[in-house]
């Protein structure tokens, strides 16, 4: 992190001790259990499944025109592996004030400091959150982080606009090397516009890794039960991993127009079933002839001890924000207060405080397929305090050659103690 920036955050948190803010406590501890398999593109696992427990503890202050939420992470807290030591991250997710400033009779509201943007309309992918890219519904504990911002909004009648500037600079968790070759400075304008039963969004982004942006989204509700929204995002330069010549390890390198575009349906009923389904499309990933390259050279490469990382680097390809080019995704979830709808569970109580929910992902170009279940039950909720208790399991499979089924997991469980106090 730049001295500046340093001064800046220092300068934040001592202005909050001074006197008592609200703070609001949250904790997560994850149990898992990870099955590996072989992949050409990865070293061979030392064993077939690992165990690992991972602790997180965050508070989120808020003292006058002032916000923070900080973080500690706890990282192989028991590993299985002995080659793995015990570490821990302290991480300031946010620091930023937030006020007013009076231009004549128009109002301006202004943010400045540490913030996480998150302008997406998407469910399994949100190209609009182009500052920081972040997985999105993760199975154990994930800590994102904001930005450097320094923004000024102003509300009229239909709804804002905004002039931002961000340095991504202000990150400081370790990133893939397209994330750090994407740090960059800009400067854009955002509108947000709700008519009738509809919101638009138009941003326009001018930064020193893109050189141009732009993007917008829309999200209509049809009636009591139907919504659809829709994103879309061009940029003019983009960092990505491409594959070279055959004995040359991939390598970053600056391309031009990436694009994103993502459409999708939200249904939802009076019992409490939400259905979403969603399809994206990435041109900045490797296409599906670019992945059959990937794995036959990788074959090749890995036969000799000589060529064995050129085969590896391949795997490179996996650290994009979007593995595959086309992506589809159904994502359906019960809410818990469904459950008193049914005769049969009226007299069982237990079940109203459990909230399944089910997520496939498909590659159609590989035949690829990740399948997630989450089911969770909250265990006690005071308003205050609260604790809940989920089980995660992942698998990540498929077409024998599409890419999800030579990743270097085949399949993930999650036993996740979260809750506030």
């Amino acid at each position: 992190m730049k001295g500046g920036v340093t001064i800046f955050l220092l300068f934040m948190t001592s202005t909050i001790c001074i006197a008592e803010p609200n703070l609001d406590w949250d904790w997560m501890v994850t149990v898992s259990n990870t099955q590996h398999r072989d992949s050409v593109w990865f070293e061979p696992h030392s064993e077939s499944q690992t165990q690992q427990l991972e602790g997180l503890i965050s508070v989120q202050a808020n003292w006058q025109d002032w916000s923070g939420l900080l973080a500690v992470k706890g990282n192989q807290i028991a590993p299985s592996e002995q080659v793995q030591t015990f570490d821990a991250d302290f991480i300031v997710q946010e620091l930023f004030w937030q006020g007013e400033w009076n231009m004549g009779a128009s109002p301006v509201d202004l943010t400045l400091g540490k913030l996480r943007l998150d302008w997406g309309v998407g469910y399994g992918y949100r190209p609009l959150n182009f500052f920081n890219p972040y997985r999105r519904n993760p199975v154990g504990i994930q800590v994102e982080e904001g930005v450097g911002v320094a923004m000024a909004s102003y509300f009229d009648r239909s709804g804002e606009w905004s002039l931002i500037y961000s340095d991504s600079n202000w990150m400081v968790l370790d990133s893939t090397e397209p994330k750090q070759g994407s740090e960059q400075q800009g400067v854009g304008i955002r509108r947000y516009s709700l008519r009738g039963d509809t919101e638009w969004q138009g941003i326009v982004y001018y930064d020193t890794v893109r050189h141009g942006l732009i993007a917008g989204s829309m999200v209509s509700v049809i009636n009591a039960f139907w919504e659809v929204h829709a994103s879309s995002l061009y940029q003019q330069d983009y960092r990505a991993y491409q594959q070279q010549a055959f004995f040359t390890p991939v390598a970053v390198e600056t391309q031009r127009d990436g694009f994103q575009g993502l459409i999708g349906l939200n249904w939802a009923n009076e019992a409490g079933n939400q259905v979403i389904v969603e399809y994206w499309y990435d041109n900045r990933a490797w296409s599906k002839d670019e992945w059959i390259q990937a794995l036959e050279r990788a074959n090749i490469l890995s036969q000799q001890t000589t060529t064995v990382s050129l085969a590896h680097s391949y795997a490179q390809g996996l650290n994009q924000v979007n593995l595959v080019q086309h992506n589809v995704m159904l994502h359906w979830n019960l809410n818990s207060t469904s459950w008193r709808h049914w005769q049969w569970s009226k007299d069982i109580l237990w079940v109203g405080n459990l909230e399944p929910k089910f997520d496939l992902l498909y590659s159609p170009e590989d035949g690829g397929i990740i399948a997630t279940q989450w089911l969770n039950y909250s265990t006690y909720d005071s308003g205050t305090v609260s604790m809940d208790i989920e089980l995660a399991v992942r698998f990540m499979t498929g077409s024998h050659a599409s890419v999800y089924a030579n990743l270097a997991d085949t399949r993930m469980i999650f036993i996740n103690l979260k809750g506030k106090f």
